[in-house]
């Protein structure tokens, strides 16, 4: 009978000493990263329990100036993928560096708004940038 409470103590001191330390666990806070893309701008939202967001990609071009940016913000926000990537309309300083992020690091899941319907070339050629990059995520 000694030995069933004894035990019955111990488990009791052990699970006191889980939950206190526990409960000295430092959370990890929810990190918003705000990337200069030179027009538009790019956010990475990093959630406590790890999860990110990307809005917007910034521009194509200029020797993958704006997705290195948007790397080095996820390297220093401990992102090693992007779970989402959100882009919100399909200008060139919005979406254009997409091909070049998804070359530099794995992707997940995007999210749109659905095909583009804006008549001009340039979007165009943007959209079916994006269009390629799909089946990575």
């Amino acid at each position: 009978m000694r030995l069933n409470n004894l035990r019955h103590s111990v488990a009791v001191i052990l699970l006191t000493l889980v939950s206190a330390m526990s409960a000295l666990a430092k959370p990890k806070p929810f990190q918003i990263y705000f990337v200069d893309v030179e027009g538009g701008q790019s956010t990475l939202v990093v959630s406590p329990s790890g999860q990110s967001l990307l809005i917007d990609t910034g521009w194509p071009g200029f020797d993958g100036r704006d997705a290195n940016r948007i790397v080095a913000a996820a390297k220093a926000a401990g992102v090693k993928k992007l779970d989402y990537v959100l882009i919100t309309h399909f200008h060139r300083d919005h979406v254009g560096g997409v091909v070049q992020l998804a070359d530099k690091m794995p992707i997940d899941t995007f999210v749109d708004h659905g095909p583009n319907q804006e008549d001009s070339d340039v979007t165009r050629e943007d959209y079916a940038a994006y269009e390629k990059v799909l089946p990575r995520g």
